[in-house]
C-alpha cells in the first residue's frame, strides 16, 4: 500500500512540474508575423461604425473610481465619448474628428475646442492617458507600423512576436484562432523597463467581427490601471449624425489653450 501511495504522489508531482513548463516552438510555416499584422489592420478597418456602453474602472495613486461611458464611432476618425459618474451624474463629453475636437467638462462647466493636434496629448478628466491613447484603448485599436522582427514563435497556444518599432520594443501575443491581439507589452528603448501593457479578453463575434468585451491597460511603474468592460456592443450599424452634437450650457466658460 505504501508503494502505491508513493507512486501516486510521484505521478502528481511529475504532472505538476510538466504543467508549469511553458511550451515554446517555432510558428507555423504558413503564417508569418506580417500576416498577423495585416490581419490586425484589416480587422480594424472592417469596423466602420461602433457603439457600446463601457464600465471604466480607474486605479492610480492620484485617483480611483468607476465611471460609465457611452462610446460612439463613425468612420476611422469621428468619435464621441460621454462619461457619467455615480448615479448617472454627467462628468464630461469629448468629440473628435480628423481635424477638430470639442471637450466639455460638465463638472466645471468649461469647454475647450480647436484643432485636434493641440489636444491629442492632453488628458481627459482623471484618466492617466492622453486623448489619443484613450481613443485607441476605447476602440481596441493598435498601430503596428514599421516593425522589425526579433522573435516569432508559438507560446502557450498563442503566436508571440518580439519586435522593434522605432524607439519602442514590443512584445505581442496573438490568438491562434481569430489571429487578433490578446496582449501587448511596450518597453522603453534602449532600457528594458516596461512602459505599459494592454490585454484584450472575452472576444465576442458581432456581425461576423470579433471584439473584446474586456480590456485592461496598466502602467506598472506608475501603479496606474484602467479596466474597461463592454456591453451593448454594436458594429457596422447605421449611425445618426445628430448623435455627435454636443449641447453646451450657455453659461459655460471657454478655456483658451494658448494661455
Amino acid at each position: 500500500m505504501m508503494h502505491i501511495r508513493f507512486f501516486l504522489l510521484l505521478l502528481l508531482f511529475t504532472a505538476s512540474c510538466t504543467a508549469l513548463k511553458k511550451e515554446v516552438k517555432p510558428a507555423k510555416a504558413d503564417i508569418g508575423f506580417r500576416d498577423l499584422l495585416e490581419n490586425q489592420e484589416r480587422w480594424q478597418q472592417s469596423i466602420r461604425t461602433f457603439s457600446a456602453r463601457v464600465r471604466l474602472t480607474l486605479d492610480s495613486p492620484e485617483y480611483s473610481g468607476t465611471f460609465d461611458a457611452e462610446v460612439l464611432r463613425n468612420g476611422p476618425d469621428s468619435l464621441l465619448i460621454t462619461v457619467r459618474g455615480p448615479f448617472g451624474m454627467p462628468l464630461g463629453k469629448v468629440f473628435v474628428n480628423k481635424h477638430r475636437f470639442i471637450f466639455y467638462n460638465q463638472i466645471m462647466n468649461q469647454f475647450i475646442s480647436g484643432e485636434r493636434h493641440t489636444f491629442s496629448n492632453r488628458r481627459f478628466l482623471q484618466f492617466p492617458v492622453s486623448m489619443d491613447q484613450l481613443i485607441d484603448i476605447l476602440t481596441a485599436r493598435n498601430r503596428f507600423s514599421v516593425l522589425s522582427q526579433k522573435e516569432f514563435s508559438i507560446r502557450d497556444n498563442h503566436y508571440f512576436l518580439r519586435a522593434d518599432n522605432g524607439n519602442r520594443r514590443l512584445r505581442i501575443w496573438f490568438d491562434t484562432d481569430h489571429l487578433l491581439t490578446t496582449r501587448l507589452e511596450s518597453y522603453e528603448y534602449p532600457d528594458t523597463s516596461l512602459r505599459y501593457y494592454i490585454t484584450y479578453e472575452n472576444f465576442q463575434r458581432i456581425h461576423g467581427i470579433y471584439f473584446p468585451q474586456l480590456v485592461n491597460f496598466v502602467r506598472p511603474a506608475e501603479k496606474q490601471g484602467l479596466s474597461l468592460i463592454y456591453t451593448e456592443i454594436k458594429i457596422n450599424e447605421p449611425v445618426d449624425g445628430g448623435a455627435f452634437l454636443i449641447e453646451i450650457d450657455a453659461d459655460a466658460t471657454q478655456i483658451d489653450l494658448t494661455m
